[in-house]
């Protein structure tokens, strides 16, 4: 069990430098630290309200409404008014965003893989594939709910 634990934790390391580099790539088209963060939580799940984001980031609503305004200003994101209930505003990121997002990730990816095959062997690169994979169909069970 106790080994279970350390690699969910290397697992967990894994993403959270892979995320670093990826937040570092977008800080490089001068995005604050709170922008980003913004830009996180609508790739993660949008569009959003903003009281939603607001919470999601624990920050005020004037003060994600001021984050708001520059990305929007930036051709990042957009705010759209709810069909049904004019009174809510739906915040999402814009084409260009989504555009700027995959380059960086290409960009992240190719920096973050490269010389991968001059430090694992081959068949090392096959175990991890196939051990990532198990983990995979194990957790994609958890959530449909059939494990």
């Amino acid at each position: 069990m106790e080994e279970v634990k350390e690699l969910v934790a290397e697992l967990t390391r894994l993403h959270k430098v892979r995320a670093s580099l990826l937040y570092r790539e977008l800080q490089r088209e001068e995005l604050t630290g709170p922008q980003l963060f913004i830009l996180r939580e609508l790739f993660q799940k949008q569009p959003r309200k903003l009281g939603d984001l607001a919470q999601s980031v624990q920050l005020s609503n004037s003060t994600v409404s001021g984050i708001v305004d520059r990305l929007e200003r930036d051709g990042m994101v957009e705010r759209k008014r709810d069909e049904q209930d004019r009174r809510v505003v739906w915040i999402g990121t814009t084409d260009f965003c989504q555009q700027m997002k995959k380059s960086k990730v290409e960009t992240m990816n190719n920096e973050f893989y490269a010389g991968l095959e001059n430090v694992f062997t081959p068949e090392q690169i096959a175990t991890c594939k196939e051990v990532v994979g198990t983990l995979i169909k194990h957790l994609e069970k958890k959530l449909e709910g059939t494990e």
